[in-house]
């Protein structure tokens, strides 16, 4: 069974969409939050802010919006998204600009501690899935 099929098969389940859409309700809490950055709402002017705090913004405030409603639906498109989203728009840039980008110590853990906490998100959805079945 292929990785894709798994996935498919694994949504359908009650106690994967429901966790699913408490996923879902995390990301648009996440859209909340960059919404009130561009707004000026946290953190001071939005346009005071490095130009990476301001270009995070302006692509996850649209992502998470999708990823959240993709996720709530149980789409596939929208796991899929979630795990492009956390690797292409989170880990890769942070970890390659983290010396660069964060000269305090408590941001740097902050976004450690972020990191961590989507790789336990995504764990937990991996173990809610259906075990495998061997191939016979």
């Amino acid at each position: 069974m292929s990785i894709s099929k798994w996935v498919r098969e694994g949504i359908t389940l009650p106690r994967v969409a429901i966790y699913l859409k408490v996923t879902a309700v995390f990301f648009w809490l996440g859209a909340v939050s960059h919404l009130n950055s561009v707004m000026g709402l946290v953190g001071g002017p939005w346009m005071s802010k490095p130009w990476y705090f301001r270009t995070a913004d302006l692509v996850l405030l649209p992502a998470n919006l999708v990823i959240g409603w993709g996720l709530w639906r149980t789409r596939f498109w929208g796991v899929v998204g979630w795990v492009a989203a956390v690797v292409l728009l989170q880990a890769v840039p942070m970890l390659l600009s983290m010396r660069y980008a964060t000269p305090d110590l408590r941001l740097r853990v902050t976004w450690y501690c972020m990191l961590a906490t989507h790789a336990v998100m995504l764990g937990v959805f991996l173990l809610l899935l259906p075990r495998k079945r061997a191939a016979g």
